[in-house]
């Protein structure tokens, strides 16, 4: 349980509104959004470095993210008033938006004196990934 709450501190979301999206931030459609990531892996990145990975599980609204730490969490996932709700321990909520040809993933919702770091998508492969610890000798 320590583990999966440290992976939710990591994500970065709870309460307090973070900052609004720039104005040349286009927000991306729902099912924009579905058609891009269903049955596909999202990469995310922090200024830069890698910071976890997305599994949006095809035909449902689950979606399976790891930390780069290693850590997992699978979670429900929903849409309302442009705004991407994960359900792990509490709603984990942002905004999707393109800026020129970027993707950017931007916290709502972010804890008082939380991360309110946004997340740079870099590619989006058509597999799934194992959260199954490597095989040891």
């Amino acid at each position: 349980m320590i583990r999966i709450a440290v992976l939710l501190a990591a994500l970065g979301c709870g309460l307090a509104s973070a900052a609004p999206a720039g104005a040349e931030d286009q927000p991306i459609p729902v099912e924009e959004w579905r058609r891009m990531t269903e049955g596909r892996t999202v990469y995310y990145y922090v200024d830069g470095q890698f910071f976890g990975r997305e599994y949006y599980w095809p035909g449902t609204d689950m979606v399976t993210f790891q930390h780069a730490s290693g850590q997992c969490a699978d979670a429900r996932w929903d849409y309302a008033d442009g705004i991407y709700c994960f359900h792990f321990d509490r709603p984990h909520c942002f905004a999707h938006v393109r800026r020129g040809e970027r993707i950017f993933v931007i916290p709502r919702a972010v804890p008082l004196g939380g991360d309110e770091t946004e997340q740079e998508v870099r590619r989006i492969v058509a597999a799934p990934f194992s959260c199954a610890p490597g095989l040891s000798s």
